[in-house]
């Protein structure tokens, strides 16, 4: 008999949990809240959609690759390779997305670079065995200069501070990343090479490290909805049921062999959804939540002409309110009036007073936009439209995993070990890909 699954989800998490699980000729049901597209939605800009925001599958291996282009359609799918750069220091950095230290000037650099040194020759003699507590842990294994910078853009892009949350928030912010830019590439993949210690604390650019990836998949002259409304068609002829559902009303009944839904029994339920859904899903400690949700202002820029050869630049830099601005008319469509389209990102809480301020946060992203060089003084919007997001992502906070733990605990003891938690603290999506296809082995 075959086995059934209940996904209880939205956005790509599901729909990528779904299509795997389909393919392996499982009965599959998914269970949403608001939107099974969740942030795979769009926008509409002069009657036309677009993403919520910057959309790519990124630094994809060959195994996640190969995922993602069987699951959409690989003629849908355009490899951009890597389109990133950064702007630190007043200066923009082609290729590169973390904070480019070498614009801070040499003696920023010299004074980097002996801190690494002294720790380079205590590993020869101590072995380090430190334990991280929290993020700030991990930021005091960088130069002081460095550590100061990282930090206050950990409060930037994520409103809060680097000791109330996880280690791995490094990964989700070029501004919070552990490794560091302090030389040209020649340098830096040298010492990579020849050097785990190096390797750990240097950052290249992807383009010269042959070690990493450059894939950066998305749909050329379409949007990513493009893609997903594909895929739920594809599922749903797969057999895959959809259906929406208040999660505060839901009730799972264990048993030794199935959990019961309503009037189904399934074989197994896994959960992808957010560590804060889960609490309210099986109605473990409310009071208390170990995710912080960033919120940010997306400001939508129409524009006749745009002459930049980036995907995206990342604002590594503190005296600017962006964290990012993306160049939709390189991989993206045009608009109805036949304009291209650039997304400026401000991370900013609800009670900032330029939340409720449209035309200064307008006003601010097209400044720094023109600061950065993605456009030249002269040139004019057409349109503009502000997107505010209260809650775009969540960044786990200090004990979030052992919390995860203690419910999956619970959970494996109440239902039997049929209820199944991925994808918890994971920010992008190939590490999603690669905990589903692990979890399925």
């Amino acid at each position: 008999m075959t086995k059934k699954f209940l996904i209880i989800g939205s956005g790509f998490n599901a729909l990528a949990s779904a299509y795997f699980l389909k393919n392996r000729n499982y009965d599959v049901k998914i269970i949403f809240e608001r939107n099974v597209k969740g942030v795979l939605g769009s926008i509409k800009i002069e009657n036309e959609s677009f993403d919520l925001g910057y959309q790519f599958f990124d630094g994809l291996d060959q195994e996640t690759d190969k995922f993602i282009r069987h699951m959409f359609l690989n003629e849908d799918l355009h490899n951009f390779k890597y389109g990133a750069s950064t702007y630190s220091n007043n200066f923009l950095y082609e290729d590169h997305a973390i904070p480019y230290w070498i614009s801070f000037g040499k003696m920023f650099v010299f004074k980097s670079f002996i801190f690494y040194l002294k720790k380079f020759l205590k590993s020869f003699f101590f072995e380090n065995k430190k334990k991280f507590n929290n993020l700030s842990d991990l930021f005091n294994e960088l130069p002081l200069n460095i550590r100061y910078i990282v930090s206050k853009g950990c409060q930037k892009h994520y409103q809060i501070k680097p000791h109330e949350l996880e280690i791995v928030a490094n990964e989700m912010s070029t501004f919070t990343n552990f490794r560091q830019t302090l030389f040209n590439d020649y340098i830096s993949n040298l010492l990579k090479k020849n050097s785990n210690f190096f390797d750990e604390h240097l950052a290249s650019r992807r383009k010269s490290n042959h070690s990493l990836e450059n894939i950066s998949l998305y749909p050329k002259g379409k949007n990513m909805e493009f893609i997903t409304d594909k895929l739920i068609e594809k599922l749903k002829r797969q057999g895959v049921i959809f259906e929406k559902c208040n999660f505060d009303e839901i009730d799972l009944i264990p048993s030794s062999k199935q959990v019961q839904f309503k009037n189904e029994k399934f074989d197994q339920v896994l959960v992808t959804t957010s560590l804060s859904n889960i609490q309210r899903l099986f109605k473990i400690n409310l009071e208390k939540t170990y995710e912080h949700y960033v919120s940010q202002v997306f400001v939508y820029f129409t524009v006749k002409k745009i002459n930049f050869k980036f995907q995206y630049t990342q604002i590594n830099d503190l005296n600017l309110y962006s964290s990012r601005i993306s160049n939709c008319s390189l991989y993206s469509k045009v608009t109805g009036e036949n304009n291209h389209l650039l997304i400026v990102e401000i991370p900013l809480t609800d009670n900032n007073k330029l939340w409720n301020e449209d035309s200064k946060l307008i006003d601010i992203a097209w400044d720094e936009t023109i600061k950065c060089g993605i456009i030249n003084s002269e040139t004019k919007y057409e349109t503009s439209q502000v997107l505010k997001i209260s809650k775009t992502f969540p960044v786990p906070k200090v004990n979030f995993f052992t919390f995860l733990d203690e419910i999956n605990l619970n959970l494996k003891n109440k239902f039997y070990g049929n209820i199944n938690t991925i994808g918890q603290g994971i920010f992008t999506r190939h590490k999603f890909i690669k905990e589903l296809l692990n979890k399925f082995k």
